[in-house]
């Protein structure tokens, strides 16, 4: 029948194939373990790099926030230099207006009292006439065109022509 020694011989057996089991088993404990380590050092590496990235992410952002900065109070000292500036050439436009509207009734008068003085240099009382004669055909025909020169005063009309005779 059974005998100690075939018990024992079968648990000696047992514990064989338990040690090859868990020499195996350590085996390949083993050899994940090593891959751990590798990949522990990659991301030790991971890390040490992100630390770094955000650090620099930090200064960068440092820096924009005081350019950002810099740049509204610039803008905002530059507003307030542009709306001086627009009120001082309002007031400049405006007083030329007054100054042009005067100068218009003067020239008026003055034409209307003797048209001769009031001529540009070369110009003859009889081109007057004409460039009239011209322009109101002119006129005609650009309010054809949309354009309106009825709209122009006489002093106007004069002041571009003298101009036109600049060029």
């Amino acid at each position: 029948m059974l005998d100690i020694s075939n018990i024992e011989l079968g648990f000696n057996i047992l514990v064989a194939i338990l040690l090859v089991a868990t020499i195996v088993y350590a085996v390949i404990l083993n050899k994940k373990l090593d891959a751990l380590r590798e990949a522990k050092a990659e991301m030790e590496g991971l890390i040490v790099s992100f630390v770094e990235t955000t650090a620099k992410a930090e200064r960068s952002l440092a820096e924009f926030k005081t350019h950002a900065s810099n740049t509204g109070s610039g803008l905002k000292e530059n507003t307030l230099k542009a709306d001086g500036i627009l009120s001082d050439l309002s007031y400049l436009v405006d007083r030329a207006e007054v100054v042009a509207d005067r100068l218009e009734e003067d020239l008026g008068l003055a034409r209307q009292n003797s048209p001769e003085t009031v001529l540009p240099k070369g110009v003859k009382s009889g081109d007057v006439k004409k460039d009239k004669a011209k322009s109101s055909n002119k006129a005609t025909s650009s309010s054809k065109e949309g354009a309106t020169k009825k709209d122009l005063s006489p002093a106007a009309e004069d002041l571009l022509k003298t101009l036109k005779g600049m060029r």
